[in-house]
C-alpha cells in the first residue's frame, strides 16, 4: 500500500487540489484584481464594454477549469480505497463550493456592469462612478481571499516532510508524488496560464524584439537593471520575459513593480532551487559519474546550462512559436543603457543586410576596443553572453546542434556555443558594437566566488558616466555608421571546462528539444 501523509496532518492530496484551484483562480481573476483606480471623468462606455467582455471570458475559463478539475478528481477517486474516497469527497465538495461561489460573484459583477452600461449617459462620455468604486471594492475583497489561500498553501507546504507521499492516478498508473512534484506542476501551470501584465496599457510594435532576462536571486542587481530598462527609449513597444531559476519572493516583487511595458514571467520547472532533493537538483540517488577532470557532478553549476537551454527552447518553440523576428537575451546583472533597445533594432537590421549567413548573432557588449566609437561596429569571433540578439533562423541552427550542445562536457553554455562554432555547426561571426550598450556589473554568484551582491558606488558611477556619454552623443541614432571591419581571428576548439559529464544531464538536456518542438 502506498504511504500517505502523517496521521492527523494536512492531506497532501488536498494540497495538490488547492494548488490546482489556486492557479486557476489566479489565472481567471488575474486581470480583475489588478483593476486600477480610474479617473471618473475619463471613463467611457467602450472601455467598460471591454471590461464586460473580459469578465465573461474569465467566467467561461473558470467554468471550463472547474469541469476539468471535477473530471480529474472523479477519475482519481475510483483508484483509491473506500476510506480515501470518503475523505476525497469532502475535499472535492469544499473546493467546488469555493469555485462555484467565486463564479457566482464574477457573474454578478458582469451582469451588474451590463445593467449600469444601459443606464449610462446618452453621449457615452461618462458612467456611474459609484458602481466603479463598488467594483473596485469587490476586487479588493477577492484579492484578499486569494492572498489568504496562498498563505495557507505556503504554510501547508512547509509542514510536509520529505518522506510524505501520496498516490496520484496519472495516465492509468499509480505514481508517487511529493511536494516537489507539486511545485513543479505549479511552475508548469503558471507558465501556461500566467497572464501578461500591462497588456491593456501597452501595444507591441510590429517589429518589436522580445527581451528575455534569466534571473536567479540577485535582487540588488535586478532592481538596478529595471531602473534602467524603465528609462530606455522604445521600451514601451516591446515585452520583457523574466525567466526565474527558483522561487524567490524578492524577484517576483520586483517584476510586479514593472509599469513601463508588457511583461511575462516564466519559471524554470526543473530548477535545482525548486527540486532541492531531486535531479536535476541535488540528488543522492544519481549514480556517481565523473567529468573529464574526475570531478563529481556539481549541480549548482549544471543548473546554469539547464536553465539556459530550457528557456531557449521554451521562448522560441512554445511562448513565441509564431514570432519570426529577433529576440534579445540578458541576465539579471546586465545593466542596459538608455539607447540599448533602439541600438538592438538597428543591429538586427544591419546584420540581416550586411552579414545574413556568416553572423550568428548581434550583441551589445564587447571587451576588445579600448577607445570605442559610439557608432562604431565590427565583426568578432567571440559570441559572448551579454545582450545577444538572435533570429529564428539561427535559433533553428542551434537547436539542430542540440545533441552536441547537450553532450559537450562544459557546464558553461557560452563556452559550449564557442565549441559549436569551432566545429562549424554555427556561423562564426558576431556583429558587435564598439561602445557597449549593456554592462555586466555582477560580482557575486557561481563564478565570482562571493555572496556580496551589493553594487559598489564606483561601479554605479562608471555606468552612469557611460550612459551619459551615449545621451550626449545621441547613441540611439544609427542612420550612419562607419565601415565594419573584422577583428581578431577564429577561435580554435577546446575540450571544455567540465562539470557536464553525467549522462543524466545529457538526456534531460536533449529532452527539452522533444518537449517543445514535438
Amino acid at each position: 500500500m502506498h504511504e500517505r501523509g502523517s496521521k492527523g496532518g494536512f492531506s497532501t492530496r488536498r494540497l495538490t487540489l488547492i494548488v490546482i484551484v489556486f492557479v486557476m483562480l489566479v489565472v481567471g481573476l488575474g486581470q480583475l484584481v489588478y483593476f486600477k483606480p480610474v479617473d471618473p471623468n475619463a471613463l467611457d462606455v467602450d472601455q467598460l464594454k471591454k471590461t464586460v467582455q473580459r469578465l465573461e471570458a474569465q467566467n467561461l475559463n473558470l467554468i471550463n477549469e472547474n469541469h476539468e478539475l471535477s473530471a480529474i478528481l472523479s477519475n482519481n477517486r475510483d483508484k483509491l480505497t473506500n476510506e480515501d474516497s470518503i475523505k476525497d469527497d469532502e475535499d472535492i465538495n469544499e473546493l467546488k463550493k469555493l469555485v462555484d461561489r467565486l463564479q457566482e460573484e464574477n457573474n454578478g459583477l458582469s451582469q451588474e456592469l451590463k445593467i449600469r452600461l444601459d443606464k449610462s449617459d446618452p453621449d457615452n462620455k461618462h458612467t456611474d462612478t459609484d458602481f466603479v468604486n463598488e467594483l473596485q471594492e469587490e476586487n479588493k475583497h477577492l484579492l484578499e481571499q486569494l492572498t489568504d489561500t496562498q498563505q495557507l498553501l505556503e504554510k501547508e507546504i512547509q509542514k510536509q516532510s520529505l518522506t510524505d507521499k501520496i498516490v496520484l492516478a496519472q495516465e492509468g498508473n499509480d505514481t508517487v508524488t511529493t511536494k516537489y512534484d507539486t511545485l513543479m506542476l505549479l511552475s508548469h501551470t503558471y507558465n501556461k496560464f500566467g497572464a501578461i501584465r500591462n497588456a491593456d496599457k501597452f501595444t507591441l510594435a510590429k517589429d518589436h524584439i522580445p527581451i528575455v532576462i534569466r534571473v536567479y536571486n540577485k535582487h540588488e542587481y535586478f532592481g538596478y537593471a529595471l531602473e534602467h530598462y524603465k528609462k530606455a527609449l522604445g521600451i514601451e513597444q516591446t515585452i520583457l520575459v523574466i525567466s526565474h531559476d527558483g522561487l524567490f519572493p524578492e524577484m517576483f516583487k520586483l517584476v510586479e513593480s514593472i509599469d513601463f511595458c508588457q511583461v511575462k514571467q516564466i519559471i524554470h520547472p526543473y530548477s535545482g532551487h525548486i527540486l532541492t532533493n531531486r535531479f536535476p537538483g541535488p540528488d543522492d540517488s544519481v549514480p556517481p559519474m565523473m567529468d573529464r577532470f574526475n570531478h563529481k557532478r556539481p549541480w549548482p553549476h549544471t543548473a546554469l546550462k539547464h536553465h539556459f537551454w530550457w528557456h531557449m527552447n521554451y521562448v522560441w518553440d512554445k511562448l513565441f512559436e509564431e514570432h519570426n523576428g529577433n529576440m534579445m537575451f540578458f541576465e539579471e546583472d546586465h545593466i542596459p543603457t538608455f539607447d540599448f533597445y533602439e541600438t538592438a533594432k538597428a543591429l538586427a537590421r544591419i546584420r540581416d543586410k550586411e552579414c545574413p549567413e556568416k553572423c550568428f548573432i548581434a550583441k551589445l557588449h564587447q571587451h576588445q576596443h579600448s577607445a570605442p566609437n559610439v557608432h562604431g561596429l565590427f565583426y568578432g569571433y567571440d559570441h559572448g553572453n551579454v545582450g545577444l540578439i538572435m533570429n529564428r533562423k539561427n535559433w533553428e541552427k542551434l537547436r539542430n546542434a542540440g545533441r552536441e550542445f547537450c553532450t559537450f562536457d562544459d557546464y558553461n553554455w557560452d563556452w559550449t556555443l564557442s565549441h559549436l562554432t569551432a566545429k562549424g555547426m554555427l556561423p562564426e561571426l558576431s556583429l558587435t558594437v564598439e561602445f557597449p550598450r549593456a554592462e555586466h556589473l555582477g560580482k557575486c554568484g557561481t563564478h565570482a566566488g562571493s555572496n556580496n551582491c551589493d553594487i559598489s558606488p564606483r561601479d554605479k558611477a562608471h555606468f552612469e558616466d557611460t550612459n551619459q556619454k551615449l545621451i550626449d552623443e545621441h547613441g540611439e541614432n544609427w542612420e550612419h555608421h562607419g565601415p565594419i571591419r573584422t577583428v581578431g581571428k577564429p577561435h580554435g576548439d577546446h575540450d571544455g571546462w567540465g562539470g557536464w559529464g553525467h549522462p543524466w544531464d545529457h538526456i534531460h538536456c536533449m529532452n527539452q528539444i522533444k518537449n517543445f518542438k514535438q
